[in-house]
């Protein structure tokens, strides 16, 4: 585990999957990342690489052979390397292994950092390609991050006073997924999105994912908790925005992504897939966001 901080948030890093397990206020003590309750849902924040969702079948064809492939790819369940780590910021690295090439058949060199600043975190995906052919790739965040509930008329679990808000407000192509978690593009329309509120059936069929611009905001609102959480992102053209149904956790995650899941009638080659991303021969790309915790 390593631990960086500033004079306001600490935050912890597991080696495994390079992922954020924890992110406090350095003053109150308040954990802002959900805790990974295994009832609900285990993880904290992984990180999605080779892939963003699941491909059809769990498989895929390039160069006339089969791979088979997990939804989300296997970065988030693998050992990092730990780079650099200074007091505020940190950087781990993951390579391509006869391992990942069973599922994966291009070189790579991926690269994770995490930087502080105030109550700002950046996080900085580095793609770099050391082959000769170019590569194919999506990558994408998966921060959850707590928020405040209560008891409905029934007794259960429900959000309380939690909103998602798109700034600037416009209309923003809504993607739907199937029951598979695959993404149905012939179904895409351009909704207005404001200032949204969230309950747990805003999840009955699954992620909310839209396509966003370069200078689209995504806030989570918890008003309850006078607070805001703002996440910006570059070179990251989808967001998604999450929490389990039926089950009713206390966390909504704020996923933005460069890629998407298999649309529903892809034949599965990976060259052609929908919104993946291609690096040529020795090149570097670098995806990042920011998440800023803004107290009300």
């Amino acid at each position: 585990m390593v631990t960086i901080s500033n004079d306001d948030l600490i935050v912890e890093i597991s080696l495994e999957g390079a992922e954020l397990t924890s992110i406090k206020d350095a003053k109150t003590g308040h954990e802002y990342l959900w805790q990974g309750d295994p009832a609900f849902w285990k993880r904290h924040a992984p990180v999605l690489f080779p892939n963003v969702g699941r491909v059809k079948d769990d498989q895929y064809q390039f160069d006339g052979k089969t791979y088979h492939i997990s939804q989300h790819g296997f970065a988030r369940d693998m050992a990092f390397t730990e780079q650099m780590v200074t007091s505020n910021s940190a950087t781990f690295n993951l390579k391509s292994s006869p391992e990942t090439l069973e599922k994966y058949p291009f070189e790579f060199s991926f690269q994770i950092t995490y930087i502080l600043h105030d109550n700002q975190i950046t996080v900085s995906y580095e793609i770099l390609n050391p082959s000769d052919d170019v590569i194919y790739y999506s990558v994408g965040g998966h921060p959850a991050f707590n928020v405040s509930q209560t008891k409905d008329e029934k007794g259960h679990d429900e959000f309380d006073q939690i909103y998602v808000q798109f700034s600037p407000q416009g209309q923003y192509l809504h993607i739907p997924l199937t029951k598979d978690g695959l993404v149905r593009l012939d179904a895409a329309k351009y909704e207005s999105v404001t200032k949204e509120a969230l309950t747990h059936k805003s999840f009955k069929n699954d992620a909310l994912i839209y396509q966003i611009g370069k200078q689209t905001e995504v806030s989570l609102i918890d008003e309850a908790a006078g607070l805001e959480i703002l996440v910006k992102s570059s070179r990251m053209p989808f967001v998604g925005v999450w929490s389990p149904y039926p089950k009713r956790a206390g966390f909504v995650c704020i996923e933005p992504w460069a890629g998407l899941a298999d649309d529903e009638h892809s034949d599965g080659d990976y060259v052609s897939k929908y919104a993946s991303q291609s690096l040529g021969p020795n090149e570097i790309r670098t995806h990042d966001y920011t998440i800023d915790f803004i107290k009300r």
